[in-house]
């Protein structure tokens, strides 16, 4: 049974050196993402808190009055991120720009690249499109948990077999 393990854990550690090594490196990149500037621009402060009857469109008009984005459409938008606490909308572009706009005064106040967003799709491999997640991510993530198992199971069984020692050598000694 050990050996049989030994040998499922050696070679499922050899298909998953590379996806975990991308797991966990972007990880650790999306833990911190709030903390560069280069992986996800900072959240400006908007003019006041609270939540303007600002309508969607004129949001749109805010970042298409910014040079070179004139000819912007709702189809070139992936998201719009609201923060009434913050008094901004973020509108987030298929290109992953983000551009900050002042609910109240509809100013844009900030521009920036998320590179967070670039690290996520390589963090769960849907850069490599929905295949990816269910070819690497979901099968790297079944081999973790053999690792585990295996893992976990060579490392209590010597601590078992030197326990039965143990206990063997002392009623050995005690008859």
């Amino acid at each position: 049974m050990g050996r049989t393990l030994r040998l499922i854990h050696y070679w499922l550690t050899a298909f998953t050196l590379f996806t975990v090594a991308m797991v966990a490196v972007t990880g650790v990149l999306l833990s911190v993402k709030k903390e560069f500037d280069a992986l996800q621009p900072p959240t400006a402060e908007g003019t006041s808190p609270g939540l303007p009857a600002t309508r969607l469109d004129r949001l749109l008009a805010a970042v298409t009055a910014e040079p070179g984005r004139s000819a912007l459409r709702w189809q070139d938008v992936d998201r719009i991120d609201v923060r009434p606490g913050d008094g901004i909308a973020k509108l987030i572009l298929n290109d992953r720009t983000e551009y900050q706009v002042d609910l109240h005064s509809l100013e844009v106040l900030q521009t920036g690249y998320r590179t967070s967003d670039f690290v996520e799709t390589l963090h769960d491999f849907s850069v490599l499109g929905d295949w990816g997640k269910y070819l690497l991510s979901l099968p790297t993530g079944i081999a973790l948990l053999v690792l585990w198992g295996t893992g976990a199971y060579m490392f209590v069984k010597p601590m078992l077999v030197k326990r039965r020692k143990r206990r063997a050598k002392a009623l050995a000694g005690s008859s």
